[in-house]
């Protein structure tokens, strides 16, 4: 921190000239020392000085970093190492009615605990929240992992800047259009979750066949994800909202699964659907010419689901289960659990 406050008089408080310290004019070896054993904020307000003070900071090598832009509830950027044990870096966006003293930021704490900075407003948070996370991106040489989107136009901005990313989560009412929800599709590459809210598409007859390639995917109001996007994908976690899929594409899901030539990576299939007919009704059209085994019992079959390596998602109690078995031994459980289909994949421990 007292090497921080030596860049503010330095460079952005503007302090007689006795006071500042000529920071940059050192050997290189011990500037580059220097930086390195700065924290994470205070290597980013160092790389803000000037173009030459962030040539320096990107010249050391720096492991890489797990950023993550959120704009819910309070609008800001985590950055943490992913073997740090320690609680993230926060930089927050924060409406002062003041102007502040500073170009950047408004503070930065002392407390050790309570790692956050505090960004200028300037009356733009999408624009300078996207700013800063370019910034960031570019020093540390590392990725942006996790993306919440709640308006339209930042889209376009990360299929420019990082069209593959870890984690996407669409919020309600973003999608306005098929054309947008196409676009996201064809151009957006989520590895591990893809999280689509509800859309603004009123098109009962608009549907898509293409897989959307993710390990796990969440689709609100999904009317629109038919059988083919599920039976040609690769996704580990299928989980879907208000769906209109037909009780015989589910068991067409299932006898494919129990084949063994489509859905090897299936794990878990939730469906949530927008009617419900009757649990005898469903069991029998979903079921139907299917060589399965009726459980009373959990006999081993796990009550959660590995979301990732932050998140589980814990299974509803159910008192009965049909489980299919594939030939490798994988088993199946089916549940009904009043308009909620549940497929569970697992493996016997022996």
């Amino acid at each position: 921190m007292a090497l921080l406050q030596l860049f503010e008089q330095l460079e952005i408080q503007k302090k007689p000239p006795k006071h500042r310290l000529p920071l940059l004019k050192l050997p290189r070896v011990v500037l580059l020392e220097c930086i390195a054993n700065l924290d994470v904020l205070e290597i980013i307000i160092f790389s803000l000085l000037s173009k030459r003070a962030k040539s320096i900071a990107r010249f050391i090598c720096w492991n890489p970093m797990d950023i993550r832009l959120k704009f819910q509830f309070l609008s800001h950027i985590s950055l943490r190492f992913p073997n740090d044990p320690r609680e993230p870096w926060f930089i927050f966006h924060k409406k002062e009615k003041e102007s502040l003293e500073y170009s950047y930021f408004h503070e930065i704490t002392n407390d050790p605990d309570v790692r956050h900075l505090l960004l200028k407003d300037n009356g733009n948070v999408i624009g300078d929240l996207k700013q800063m996370v370019e910034h960031i991106c570019e020093v540390f040489r590392s990725p942006l992992w996790v993306f919440d989107i709640f308006e339209e136009s930042l889209i376009e901005w990360i299929i420019n800047l990082q069209p593959t990313i870890r984690y996407v989560f669409i919020e309600d009412g973003v999608i306005t259009s098929i054309e947008t929800l196409d676009r996201v599709l064809k151009n957006l590459k989520v590895t591990e979750h893809f999280y689509l809210g509800s859309t603004e598409i009123h098109d009962e007859e608009f549907e898509v066949t293409e897989p959307i390639l993710s390990g796990f995917i969440s689709i609100a109001r999904s009317y629109w994800f038919t059988l083919p996007a599920i039976l040609n994908g690769n996704n580990s976690i299928i989980r879907l909202y208000d769906s209109m899929l037909p009780h015989k594409d589910i068991n067409t899901i299932l006898k494919e699964w129990q084949r063994g030539l489509k859905l090897r990576n299936l794990e878990y299939l939730e469906i949530e659907h927008v009617m419900h007919r009757g649990i005898r009704d469903d069991d029998l059209e979903v079921l139907e010419d299917l060589n399965f085994t009726p459980n009373l019992e959990n006999a081993g079959r796990p009550r959660k689901v590995q979301i990732h390596d932050e998140r589980t998602y814990w299974l509803p109690h159910v008192p009965f289960v049909c489980d299919l078995v594939r030939d490798d031994g994988m088993i199946g459980s089916v549940s009904y659990n009043y308009r909620v289909f549940r497929f569970q994949v697992w493996r016997r421990q022996i």
